[in-house]
C-alpha cells in the first residue's frame, strides 16, 4: 500500500515567477576542423527541476506554513509531491462552475467542477517508453505541454510532450521527454490539467523579514530518484 506523500502548497505561496525544464547533462567529444561538435547525453534523458520565486507571504498564515514546510522537508532530505501550477500554459479546460438543475450552488455556496482533461494511455507503455500512445476524452487544445503520471512505485512523475506524431480527435500518438520512470497500463492517466512530481529541495528556503513581512527567497527543486515512496 502506497504511503500518504505530502504535497508542496505551490499555489497557496503564489509564487509570481516559476520555470519548470528539463535538467541535461552532455559530454562532447571536441570540435572538428569545420567547427562541428558532437554532444553525447550522459544522464539517460534528464531529470526535471522546477524554480519558483517572488512568493506572496504577507499573511502571517501563509508565512508561518512557509517556515513548516521548509522544517518538514529537513533541507532536502524528504521528497514532496510538488505541482508545476502553471494552468495558464496547460491545455486544460477552465473550472467553469455548474449549479443544480434548479439554479441553487451547494450549502457551502460552491458549485460542480468539471474536470481539466481526461487523457489516458491508449497501449501499456514500457519502462523508458518516449514514444506513447493516447486517448482523449477531453482537452483543451493539442497534447503539448507537460503532464504527469501516478505510477505505482515511482509515485507523480513529470514528463513534457516533445512532439505530436500522429494525431485524431480522440487519439493521438506523442514522443516525450525524459523516458517513462516506470512501465504504464493503458488506462492510466496523463494529467495535463495539473502535473506534479515527486521532487526535493536543492538549497535552502528562506523567508527574512522586512517591515514585520517575509520574503520568500528563490527555490529550486528536483526530482528526486531515492525510491524509497512505498
Amino acid at each position: 500500500m502506497l504511503t500518504r506523500m505530502k504535497v508542496f502548497p505551490t499555489c497557496l505561496f503564489a509564487p509570481n515567477g516559476t520555470e519548470a525544464y528539463i535538467e541535461r547533462r552532455t559530454i562532447s567529444g571536441g570540435a572538428a576542423l569545420s567547427g562541428d561538435e558532437t554532444l553525447i547525453g550522459t544522464d539517460g534523458g534528464g531529470r526535471v527541476a522546477a524554480e519558483f520565486e517572488d512568493f506572496d507571504l504577507d499573511d502571517p498564515e501563509i508565512a508561518r506554513a512557509w517556515d513548516a514546510i521548509d522544517a518538514y522537508m529537513d533541507g532536502g532530505l524528504r521528497a514532496m509531491i510538488v505541482p508545476l501550477c502553471d494552468a495558464v500554459h496547460q491545455p486544460a479546460f477552465n473550472y467553469a462552475g455548474t449549479p443544480h438543475s434548479d439554479g441553487t450552488p451547494f450549502s457551502d455556496e460552491t458549485l460542480y467542477q468539471t474536470p481539466g482533461t481526461a487523457v489516458t494511455l491508449a497501449a501499456d507503455a514500457a519502462l523508458r517508453a518516449t514514444v506513447i500512445q493516447i486517448d482523449i476524452a477531453a482537452l483543451n487544445g493539442n497534447p503539448l505541454g507537460w503532464f504527469s503520471i501516478d505510477h505505482d512505485a515511482w509515485r507523480h512523475r513529470c514528463y513534457k510532450v516533445a512532439e505530436i506524431l500522429e494525431q485524431t480527435q480522440t487519439t493521438a500518438t506523442i514522443s516525450i521527454r525524459p523516458p517513462l520512470r516506470e512501465a504504464a497500463a493503458a488506462g492510466a492517466t496523463l494529467d495535463f490539467a495539473s502535473p506534479r512530481c515527486v521532487m526535493r529541495i536543492e538549497g535552502d528556503m528562506r523567508a527574512p523579514r522586512t517591515m514585520g513581512f517575509a520574503e520568500g527567497q528563490p527555490i529550486r527543486f528536483v526530482e528526486d530518484m531515492t525510491g524509497s515512496y512505498a
